[in-house]
């Protein structure tokens, strides 16, 4: 092996310590030592290593205990760990395996055999490390494609009308320009709703590693005539984007809701917005709210195509179901941003649905009116 892969030593003993050390570096390893396991610990989010080795029976901090505070460490809790024990009892070694070591080796042992386990769990760590970057590229550039998909298509609508505008305005009558003017306001429309839905999954992201974040998600109410405002611009979707004013059926109750009305507001569009893209003119569109037990229940119908979810944790981001059958516009991730700003709300979604049928969509969110 060669001097890129590291690993860090953690043992009690001096000589042994100073043994294992050498040895590795004849073999071409960068090895750096710890002399117990609480410095064995901060040299381990320091050095970053390869791969641990560490002593079980130390004083002020045992293997055991070590083990536990790397696999919950995120910078280095999937560096594999072998043991070095001078126990063989099979409690200790499934209590070893069960806490995440990879391996261990029995005091004394060969050079030999340390060795040939070094290798065998770098070789095994490289192999997992090829078959995550291959599947992260592969989603890099799925996510990637789509975002330049859905961010170009819409650019190019409005480039394209206003070209047509300015360059060739007498060649169209009064009924043709205001087409072109629909097709561009239609156009600008998906690209705000694509971006603000990306800027959105950002923020969720950032609040998920930053949980201090959350509050922002999960601390507004919703109060006065917010329905009627709900209802104006599902309206404006409906009428402006896909040209169907007639399919929505709007039915809410406005009352007191444990969720601020912005995100309110994106659980109800990018719900009504789906169940407009997945059905076609003349199949009914419906929103309701209502109050019962204490909480506030959203229903978003449709008659369209459906789909087949067996549970919300396949919602996932930059995922369309059916896609292969039902390609549709938008970057995937619309239903996964309803499903994180429900959960951050302590509320609750279900989808009935079943292929070929309309599906139901239900939000249940606390709420503090009767």
């Amino acid at each position: 092996m060669n001097t890129q892969f590291k690993i860090l030593v953690i043992e009690d003993e001096g000589n042994i310590r100073e043994n294992i050390q050498e040895l590795l570096e004849a073999k071409g390893y960068l090895v750096h030592s710890s002399p117990n396991g609480k410095q064995g610990i901060l040299d381990a989010i320091d050095f970053r290593p390869h791969l641990i080795l560490c002593d079980i029976m130390m004083p002020k901090m045992d293997g055991f205990k070590v083990l536990e505070y790397i696999r919950k460490t995120s910078v280095v809790q999937n560096v594999p760990f072998i043991f070095l024990t001078a126990k063989i009892d099979r409690t200790d070694i499934r209590q070893e395996m069960e806490l995440g070591a990879d391996d261990y080796l029995t005091k004394p042992f060969s050079s030999k055999d340390l060795i040939a386990s070094i290798e065998t769990r770098l070789k095994k760590q490289q192999k997992i490390i090829d078959e995550y970057s291959k599947v992260k590229h592969e989603l890099d550039t799925t996510v990637f494609a789509t975002y330049y998909h859905e961010f170009n298509t819409p650019l190019h609508g409005i480039i394209g009308g206003i070209n047509l505008l300015l360059n060739a305005r007498e060649s169209f009558n009064d009924t043709q320009v205001q087409e072109l003017l629909y097709s561009i306001l239609k156009s600008g429309l998906r690209l705000n709703h694509s971006l603000a839905n990306l800027m959105l999954y950002e923020e969720i992201k950032r609040a998920e590693v930053h949980t201090e974040l959350l509050s922002m998600f999960n601390s507004g109410n919703t109060s006065g005539n917010w329905a009627s405002r709900i209802q104006t611009e599902i309206e404006a979707i409906a009428k402006e984007v896909y040209n169907r004013p007639d399919d929505l059926i709007f039915n809410m109750q406005s009352i007191d809701v444990h969720i601020s009305p912005e995100y309110l507001l994106r659980i109800i569009v990018e719900l009504t917005d789906n169940a407009f893209k997945f059905s076609t003119k003349g199949q009914q569109v419906t929103v309701t709210g209502k109050v019962a037990n204490y909480n506030y229940i959203i229903e978003v119908k449709d008659e369209g195509k459906g789909f087949v979810i067996k549970d919300t944790e396949t919602i996932t981001p930059f995922k369309q179901f059916n896609r292969s059958k039902f390609e549709q516009q938008g970057l995937g991730i619309g239903l996964y941003l309803v499903k994180k700003l429900v959960e951050f709300n302590s509320g609750d979604l279900k989808i009935n649905s079943k292929e070929n049928e309309g599906p139901t969509v239900t939000i249940t969110l606390p709420s503090f009116g009767i």
